[in-house]
C-alpha cells in the first residue's frame, strides 16, 4: 500500500485489512521515505516499511492507493508517478480509493478506463483521461483495476478484487 503525508486513515484500515484477509496476505506500507507519516480522518501515525526510491523495495503483487489530502504533493513528484506507473503495470491487481484514483490517473494508468473517485474530484479525474462513472465502484474490463469512491465503497471493492485475484477474471 502506498502511504503518504495526509493519507486518509479510514481508507488504509478496514478496506485494506479485508483485502489482505481475502488474499491471505500481509500489508506492507510503502512511502516516499521511511519516515513515519501522519494520516488524517482520524489523525494517526503510520510507519513505513519500505521507501519506494530504494531499489530493494519489492514490487507488490497488489497495489493499493488510498486517497487523502496529500494526494496533490504526490502527483507533483515525477519519481513517485514513475514508480506508480511501473508497479501498477506489473501488479496483479490495483485498488484505489477516493482521491487515490487521481494519483493513479496522474501516473497515466486510468486513461480511457472506467473509474470513480471522490465526488469533488471527478472533473479532475476526467481531465486526466479517465472515463468517469458516477458509481461507488468500477473495475477495468479485466477486473485488474478497481476504483472506489471512498472507504465504505472500498469494502465491496476489496472483495471484488480479492475474488478476481483468487479465482481469475469474471
Amino acid at each position: 500500500m502506498l502511504v503518504y503525508q495526509g493519507v486518509t486513515t479510514t481508507e488504509i484500515a478496514e478496506p485494506v485489512a479485508r483485502l489482505a484477509q481475502g488474499l491471505q496476505a500481509d500489508v506492507v506500507h510503502i512511502g516516499v521515505s521511511v519516515d513515519a507519516v501522519v494520516g488524517v480522518e482520524p489523525v494517526r501515525t503510520v510507519h513505513i516499511d519500505h521507501d519506494l526510491h530504494d531499489p530493494g523495495t519489492p514490487v507488490p503483487p497488489v497495489l493499493v492507493i488510498p486517497g487523502g489530502l496529500g494526494w496533490k504533493r504526490l502527483v507533483d513528484d515525477l519519481a513517485v508517478l514513475t514508480w506508480i506507473a511501473s508497479v501498477a503495470g506489473q501488479a496483479d491487481g490495483v485498488l484505489t480509493m477516493s482521491t487515490g484514483s487521481l494519483i493513479l490517473a496522474s501516473a497515466g494508468r486510468l486513461s480511457g478506463q472506467a473509474a470513480t473517485g471522490h465526488w469533488l474530484a471527478q472533473d479532475t479525474l476526467s481531465a486526466l483521461g479517465a472515463d468517469v462513472r458516477r458509481e461507488r465502484t468500477t473495475r477495468s474490463k479485466d477486473s485488474r483495476v478497481v476504483t472506489a469512491s471512498g472507504a465504505s465503497a472500498a469494502l465491496g471493492a476489496s472483495a471484488v478484487l480479492a475474488d478476481r485475484l483468487r479465482w481469475g477474471p469474471s
